[in-house]
Formats: structure tokens, sequence, C-alpha cells
């Protein structure tokens, strides 16, 4: 990654907080001089799953956050440059366990890796909270992603470099383009602290910072992450926990769930029978939450309430977590 790249990273994100600060864009919910969803993508309404209306523009080009697609990776034990509570998007695959820094994320939201053979999708959304990963292979083919400038429900909207199909982070799922309604693998990505989880993975793999560290000498949502304020509006609101209290979600069948972040980390484990199965979650010495469907290993997705709640209005809250 040029230092040229991050700078234009580290100006996309001055330009988020300085959106935020004034609120939501009023009139064209795009407002910028080139509408990257109608001119670079060439969709309307007929072409794309969600509301036109409902689809906004987070900065003034597509790729304007660069995704990291040559990533580096260093020890766990050489790394130096992480404060205890850094929040890390930790994933095993393969018999790899590599962890990426969300103060990295904050500047680039997707990394196109390797495990192995397996091209693997790491995506971070900081107006979400939501860290996922997926594997990349579409149709046969191993498919590079990148960041669209595209938001919906605040949430990242992604795009395949194959065949410019937009994908909604959360869901995994393309929202319009040619591979519409085709949805990724979603792969056991947990979420945890530096300090919770760096002395007991000390061979690991952390992804370094491209284009040197003084880009990323802070959290660029700090200040975002403690507010109540959403950057842009959302489809559906819950009042039943705040809007950025964290959950775990789980996508079941014919079910969605939230666990409240906070009582788990008291509880350790919970367990429940749903329709799909033996449901049951727990916290890792390392911080991790993991989940269990009748034994076997599930997606646990780490993120706000409210972006949780956006996707799936339907979804049931554990009882006891609000």
């Amino acid at each position: 990654m040029t230092r040229g790249l991050v700078a234009v990273a580290i100006l996309c994100a001055c330009t988020a907080a300085a959106a935020l600060a004034e609120g939501p864009r009023p009139g064209n919910p795009r407002g910028y001089e080139v509408d990257i969803l109608t001119e670079t993508f060439g969709l309307d309404q007929a072409a794309i799953d969600v509301p036109i209306d409902k689809v906004f523009q987070g900065c003034s080009h597509r790729d304007c956050i660069p995704s990291i697609d040559e990533p580096a990776f260093a020890r766990t034990d050489r790394v130096d440059f992480l404060e205890a509570d850094d929040l890390l998007l930790v994933l095993s695959h393969g018999g790899l366990t590599r962890a990426y820094p969300a103060r990295i994320l904050d500047l680039h939201e997707i990394v196109n890796d390797w495990f192995g053979e397996d091209a693997v999708l790491v995506s971070y959304c900081p107006l979400c909270g939501s860290g996922l990963a997926f594997l990349r292979k579409l149709d046969g083919q191993d498919v590079e992603f990148g960041v669209s400038g595209l938001l919906h429900n605040n949430d990242l909207i992604m795009y395949d470099r194959a065949t410019e199909s937009l994908w909604q982070q959360i869901t995994g799922r393309s929202i319009g383009g040619p591979r519409r309604g085709q949805v990724l693998q979603p792969l056991p990505l947990t979420m945890t602290t530096w300090g919770e989880w760096q002395p007991l993975n000390p061979a690991a793999d952390v992804l370094e910072p491209p284009g040197g560290r003084e880009a990323y000498a802070r959290r660029r949502y700090a200040d975002y992450e403690t507010s109540d304020r959403l950057l842009f509006p959302v489809t559906a609101e819950s009042a039943r926990l705040a809007p950025k209290r964290v959950i775990y979600g789980v996508e079941l069948a014919d079910q969605a769930v939230a666990i409240d972040a906070e009582w788990l980390s008291k509880q350790k484990r919970w367990s429940h029978s749903t329709a799909a199965g033996e449901l049951s979650l727990s916290v890792g010495a390392d911080g991790g939450v993991s989940g269990l469907l009748d034994g076997e290993s599930v997606p646990v997705h780490r993120m706000f309430w409210f972006a949780w709640y956006s996707f799936h209005p339907t979804t049931a809250l554990v009882e006891g977590a609000d």
C-alpha cells in the first residue's frame, strides 16, 4: 500500500467524522458530484434489492477507501503498536490464525487475504462495528473485493471486481449487479481485544499497518462509538437496547437471535433449543465468542444493536440481555 493511498484513506475518515458532526445530508442522499450507484455501477431501482433512496454515499468515488490486497503480517510477539483495549478481528481457518486490528481496518474496511489455497475476505464496517469474514470464491473463481463508497443502513456495501456486483457486508448477500441474489459463504470470525488475545496467541499472525504506522496512531471512530448518533438514517429502529450497544448475533434458517455482549461476558455461556437445533454461545479465554449449532460451528457476528436490528427486525433478543 502506497503512502498516497493511505493519505486518501485518512482524508475519507476525516470526511466521515465531519459528516457525523453535521448530521445526515439533506436532499440528494448521495450528494456528490459523481453518483456512485447510478453512474459508476449503472444501477437504478429495478436493478437493486433495496430502496434506492436508502442507499447513501460516504465518499466521492469507488475505492475512496482502499482495500488491502497484499496483506503483510508480523508474529504476535513482535507487534508493538497496539494497546490492550484495541479491538481485533480474529480468524482461524485451515490451520492458520490471523488477527486484523480494527485500528487498521478503520481506514481500509476490506482485506483480500489467502489462507493456504482459500481466498478469504475479511471485512469491517466502522459505522456498524461489524466484522465478518467470507470465502471469496464465486462461480468457481477467486474474486477480489473493494469498497464501493456506498452504504445501506450505515453498513458497508462491497463490490466484487470481477462483475462489479454490489454486496451488503452484514448479510453477505449481493443486492445488485450480475450476481444479485448470491450469498457469500461466511467463516466463523471472532472479535476481541489485544489485551485478552495476545498472551494466549504468541505465535499467531497480526496484520501490519500498510505504508507505515503514522496513519494508525489512534482509532478514527472512537468518538462515534461512544455516541448514540448515527451517520445516516436506517430502515428500522428499536429502543430495546441503546443503538450502539454491542450484541452478538446469529442467523438461523428461520430465526435471528441477538445476545447482549455485556450480559454474555458475565454469563460466559448461553444455550437454547431452537427450531434449527441446540444453539450455544460461549466466551473463550481470549475474549472471543464462538457458537455451536448441534455441535457444529456457526458464525457469530459482533456489531452494534442498531445495525443488527436494521437487517433483522424480527430478531429475538435473549431474555435478560436488556
